[in-house]
């Protein structure tokens, strides 16, 4: 599914593994991913600890959007730098391994002439993650996840107008999914509420743009994870949205480097020393990055990814069933049930479709 979504993130998040760039439908996943490892046609029977695994990496990355949204006083541009910078030193030892102990020199030539071109990706996980936590402070925690998830609807409609070879499955799954998010953004113009945790057509944009936005990011990250090992990758990438987010909360948000608590600016790692934020950030980075993403990435192994990309579209569906029970998500508007099922099914038949295409 395409997310994230998150990432999101970020997010071991978002990796995209190289033999799975002839099928861009399944490489999307959330807030947060892509894979890694062998070719899944050649496995049969998953052994049972691959379903439990799945369970909880669904259950892990569908919970990020939930603890943002416990967030709300700080600005979108910091709590995702926050997030960024955490996932980058938690993965930093992993890709120095990488580096030190298994990449022979030519790799390592190259990975220094690959340094723009990891920028340039860097910043458009930045970009994806600010208005992934954007999107959850300016409309409700249902909206925000199910227009991330349309990443895979996203990637059929831009091969329709660059005129590549499409099914008619994927372009019915696209039309589908359109009349979905209009059916979301009319709900948002119909929800009558207003304040935190309201859906807002603005929110429902920022969400729609972190969802093309990360599939830009899949398709440069499918050309670099081809030669480059995946913590090398990921912590690079990861660590150049940090700098970019970073730079962005202060610029635009007027954050600091040291937090005053006199100053009405949150600090740009004030997480670090917090004890209220500190095991929130941990959580995010822990949970919904490696529980989460590194989980998915283990599981393509044994799984057709076709079959993640499916569980995966459960995310909106157990984000918004458990941010309730926590009496964080209000009840959304009918229109955003009948919109949310529409967005889903698009999201299903674009991905089986384009896998059997």
């Amino acid at each position: 599914m395409a997310r994230r979504t998150e990432g999101e993130e970020a997010e071991s998040s978002r990796l995209l593994a190289a033999d799975w760039g002839s099928d861009p439908h399944t490489a999307a996943f959330g807030p947060g991913s892509a894979q890694d490892g062998g070719d899944p046609s050649h496995k049969t029977s998953p052994p049972l600890w691959t379903w439990l695994l799945l369970i909880a990496s669904v259950l892990a990355f569908s919970s990020s959007g939930i603890v943002f949204s416990m967030m709300p006083e700080v600005p979108a541009m910091t709590l995702a730098a926050w997030r960024l910078q955490m996932t980058t030193a938690i993965m930093v030892p992993a890709a120095v391994f990488e580096v030190v102990a298994q990449m022979d020199t030519n790799t390592r030539w190259r990975l220094a002439r690959a340094v723009w071109t990891l920028l340039l990706n860097g910043s458009l996980l930045a970009l994806h993650f600010g208005l992934w936590v954007l999107s959850l402070k300016t409309t409700s925690l249902p909206h925000a996840m199910l227009f991330v998830c349309m990443a895979p609807v996203i990637v059929a409609l831009s091969m329709w107008i660059m005129r590549q070879p499409i099914s008619w499955g994927e372009l019915g799954g696209t039309a589908l999914g359109t009349a979905g998010a209009a059916l979301l953004a009319l709900s948002s113009a119909h929800s009558g509420a207003a304040g935190p945790g309201a859906a807002s057509w603005r929110g429902d944009l920022a969400a729609l743009a972190a969802a093309a936005l990360f599939v830009a990011y899949l398709s440069i990250g499918r050309r670099l994870r081809a030669w480059m090992p995946i913590f090398t990758y990921s912590t690079l990438v990861t660590e150049a949205g940090a700098a970019v987010l970073t730079l962005a909360a202060a610029c635009i948000e007027g954050s600091t480097p040291r937090h005053d608590p006199r100053s009405a600016h949150y600090g740009l790692f004030q997480w670090a020393s917090s004890a209220s934020y500190f095991p929130k950030i941990a959580y995010l980075a822990v949970v919904p990055g490696l529980l989460g993403h590194t989980g998915f990435n283990a599981l393509v192994k044994y799984m057709d990814p076709l079959i993640l990309t499916l569980v995966g579209t459960m995310e909106p569906l157990v984000g918004s069933f458990v941010g309730h029970a926590m009496g964080l998500v209000e009840l959304p508007h009918p229109l955003t049930y009948i919109g949310g099922a529409v967005v889903l099914a698009s999201t299903v038949i674009v991905s089986v479709a384009g896998h059997h295409r």
